[in-house]
Order: structure tokens, then sequence, then C-alpha cells
């Protein structure tokens, strides 16, 4: 078997709160008034630029730039400590790794705050790599970030997976020709992750074992 991508937010860790409270943070230092709990559901999962953007109905660079600062600023210092790892995920990985499979973290997160999580939450060991986005924005695009790392493969012909709780987790694996496993406990809803037509959808971590254990 080839490498077996996770996606971060959403699908290791719950990390909703701190990127929510952080965005509301950013808002209110703008002058902007707080988004109502189902406007920030909406920003779990596409890069925070395009969230930005939406939230503040705009397309003025600078303004996003600066949104994104001082979410950072928050973030980095207070709502980045505001997580929680997935019941049953550390045991998952830990089997897999026992099974001496390829684990990898593909995410849009910056890639200083997904390896400060990954050690801080305990599952650095789990993982061969952590791939994040740039700062300024660069490898936010997931499809586009996981077809060069595949590129970088030594075993081309083995079969990739890729695991994740959105639809652009479904549709990058899609657009690079590899497996794609959808997790329910995410933050995709059921109609979102239907219309993605992933390979399989998994309401539990272990239910991933039988998929990728062979």
């Amino acid at each position: 078997m080839g490498d077996i991508f996770f996606d971060l937010d959403g699908t290791l860790l719950n990390t909703q709160a701190g990127i929510g409270e952080s965005i509301q943070a950013a808002l209110t230092t703008l002058g902007y008034p707080s988004v109502s709990p189902s406007e920030l559901t909406s920003c779990f999962g596409p890069p925070i630029r395009d969230s930005f953007a939406r939230l503040l109905n705009t397309d003025h660079q600078a303004l996003i730039e600066t949104a994104v600062r001082h979410f950072r600023q928050h973030y980095q210092h207070k709502g980045i400590y505001n997580y929680q790892r997935y019941a049953g995920i550390e045991a998952l990985l830990q089997q897999l790794t026992q099974r001496q499979k390829t684990l990898r973290v593909l995410t849009i997160k910056p890639q200083p705050q997904a390896e400060w999580l990954i050690q801080h939450a305990q599952l650095a060991p789990l993982f061969k790599s952590i791939h994040g986005s740039h700062l300024d924005g660069s490898r936010s695009d997931k499809t586009q970030h996981l077809k060069s790392l595949l590129q970088q493969q030594q075993t081309p012909d083995q079969p990739h997976w890729m695991i994740g709780d959105r639809a652009s987790d479904v549709h990058a694996a899609q657009a690079c020709g590899i497996h794609s496993v959808a997790v329910t406990w995410g933050y995709g809803d059921s109609a979102e992750l239907h219309h993605a037509n992933s390979d399989f959808v998994i309401h539990r971590p272990d239910q991933l074992i039988p998929l990728l254990i062979n």
C-alpha cells in the first residue's frame, strides 16, 4: 500500500472552537459584528482568506490580509490551544503504524500551526511527514498540493488514500486518482459528503481499519 494522507482539522483534531473564537476576534478588532454559528461552520475547511472574503463581503486584498493577520495573532496566542483529539484517533493511528503503514498529514492549515498541533496532541511520532500551506496562502489548494506530493512518491503504482471530513478532501483524491474516505465526525454535513461521492464513508475511526489493512 502507498501513503495514507489524513486531513487535520475535523479529521484528526476538533479545532473548531479555537478557529471560531479567533475569527470572531478578528472581526471585532476590525469593527465588524460577530457572525452566527452557521456562518462560522462554513469557515471550517476552506482557506482562511476565502472565508474572510465571504464574511467581510469584499475582494479587497488589503482588508482580507488585515483580517488574516488579526486572526493569526489571536489564534497563535489563544485559539490554537482550544482543540480536542477525536476519540479513537490515536488508537487508529497506532494500529496503522504497527502495521507499517506510511501516514502523512495534508492540510490547508499553515505549516507551523499544523506541526505545533500534531506535536502538542502527541501524534507526531505516528506520522512520516506533515504538509501544510505557506503563510502567504500558497499551497492552500489541496488538490494541487496532493498532486505534487504524489509525484514525489517512490511507489507511484501503489494505492494511496486520502482521509478527510470535507468535500474538498474527496475532490482532491478524485482529481489525483487515489482512494477517498469521508469521515462524518468532522465539519462536513451529510449532504455535502453524500454529493462528494467518496469511495467510502465512515462514522468511527475504527471503521477505517478493515479498509486499509489487507
